[in-house]
């Protein structure tokens, strides 16, 4: 009896070990349970920010870098609007080359005929002496213009009347001379007002001025000047010393 009584205590305390560590594991459980579920919530949330942040930059960027690059108006206006820039420069400039041939003219038909046509009185040397054409007076450097539209044949310089530009019209050939400079080369085909060159002196005529002599096509014959280009409207505005 007394060895039954035993047992039971024996059984009865390794039971209550058991159930000691049984309640210590679970204990240890839902304590490990509860520190996993408090760091979750706290691991989670940078993970959560950080990718939304940075799907929603780069698909921006790769969009606006498309757009800029694929855009038919960024690329097409340009190229639009420079041609009508360009035309209307283009349209101003021909105007200003209008304006200013047209005053070079006025300017050296307005000049004074200082030496005329035929037999003259040489002012510097005081002897007789043939001028094949007309000194028009003008002031040094002063643009000398086509007064006919032709082709530059010749450039030369004269010992008598200096440097020389000779042009071919349909009906004359009228020599240039006592330029300071030629603004033209030979072989090209100039118009109405195009610079010659510009007026210089020589030393027979110290004085800044233009020899003009017209020829007839066959050089056979010198023309007056005067008498030719006074049928062309603005030469009555020269002035006979």
């Amino acid at each position: 009896m007394p060895r039954k009584i035993f047992a039971k205590i024996v059984h009865a305390g390794y039971l209550g070990q058991v159930l000691t560590a049984g309640l210590l594991l679970t204990i240890a459980a839902l304590l490990m349970f509860a520190v996993i579920s408090t760091l979750e919530p706290v691991a989670k949330p940078p993970a959560a920010k950080t990718a939304p942040v940075s799907e929603a930059v780069q698909p921006d960027q790769t969009a606006a870098s498309n757009s800029l690059l694929t855009d038919p108006v960024v690329t097409i206006q340009p190229s639009t609007a420079s041609p009508s820039v360009t035309a209307s420069e283009e349209a101003v400039a021909d105007d200003s080359r209008t304006v200013t041939n047209s005053q070079a003219i006025r300017a050296l038909w307005s000049g004074i005929i200082t030496q005329k046509f035929g037999w003259q009185l040489h002012p510097l040397y005081q002897d007789w002496r043939y001028h094949n054409g007309v000194d028009i007076a003008g002031e040094e450097g002063q643009i000398v213009p086509a007064l006919v539209s032709g082709k530059v044949i010749d450039i030369y310089t004269d010992k008598q009347y200096g440097l020389t530009v000779v042009v071919k019209s349909d009906r004359y050939l009228i020599s240039y001379s006592s330029l300071a400079s030629a603004a033209v080369q030979e072989n090209t085909i100039i118009n109405l007002g195009r610079p010659i060159g510009s007026m210089g002196i020589t030393l027979s005529e110290p004085e800044p001025h233009l020899h003009l002599a017209v020829q007839t096509p066959d050089k056979e014959q010198y023309l007056d000047p005067y008498e030719v280009f006074s049928q062309h409207s603005g030469v009555n505005s020269f002035q006979q010393s």
